[in-house]
């Protein structure tokens, strides 16, 4: 029984191994996919890089490897092939988001992107109400953060209320009155009527 026990836990060290260096593998092909500190946190607590992120960041970089992780499965969802792959995908940008946040209080550097992050994945898994809370939440975080009017401007269009995205275009140029972004999407908005 022990030998049989022993051997069991020597396949499963061996099959965990194939699945952490093939992850690792996927993830250093990928990088590329993510900002700077990403790249730059996976070089260790003493270099430079780390000791400037931690700067910029404060406590919340010690979780900021969950927030890469959140990136990454966002970049994966939006070239997922089929639907269940892309559901999958938004589930991890969700878990990640969430876990992220607990350390990243209002005054934390990434809160607006990361309630933009969230409320992007919940859109797309069709939870438009708690997707409208989080942009909400970027906003009151930085009323400026245009990234988020866009990308609640686009759910609005994909859940057929243009006057919404019209009215949350309108009130990021009222925030950010020179973003082209949102001059752009407004007036891409108006051409299509």
């Amino acid at each position: 029984m022990t030998r049989s026990i022993l051997f069991f836990l020597v396949l499963l060290a061996m099959a965990w191994q194939n699945v952490s260096a093939a992850n690792a593998e996927r993830w250093s092909g990928n990088t590329h996919l993510l900002p700077q500190y990403c790249k730059d946190r996976v070089k260790g607590s003493q270099s430079p890089e780390w000791t400037k992120w931690r700067g910029t960041f404060g406590e919340a970089f010690i979780h900021m490897h969950h927030y890469c992780a959140g990136i990454f499965a966002e970049k994966k969802a939006k070239s997922a092939t089929n639907q269940q792959e892309r559901f999958t995908w938004l589930g991890k940008v969700v878990s990640q988001m969430k876990y992220v946040s607990g350390a990243c209080n209002l005054r934390c550097a990434i809160y607006p992107e990361l309630h933009t992050r969230w409320g992007w994945a919940l859109g797309g898994q069709g939870q438009t109400a708690e997707a409208i809370k989080h942009y909400q939440l970027a906003f009151q975080a930085k009323e400026n953060y245009t990234p988020a009017y866009v990308r609640l401007s686009e759910l609005y269009l994909e859940t057929n209320q243009p006057d919404e995205a019209r009215k949350t275009l309108e009130s990021g140029l009222k925030a950010s009155p020179n973003s082209r972004t949102l001059k752009k999407r407004l007036k891409e908005l108006g051409s299509s009527r």
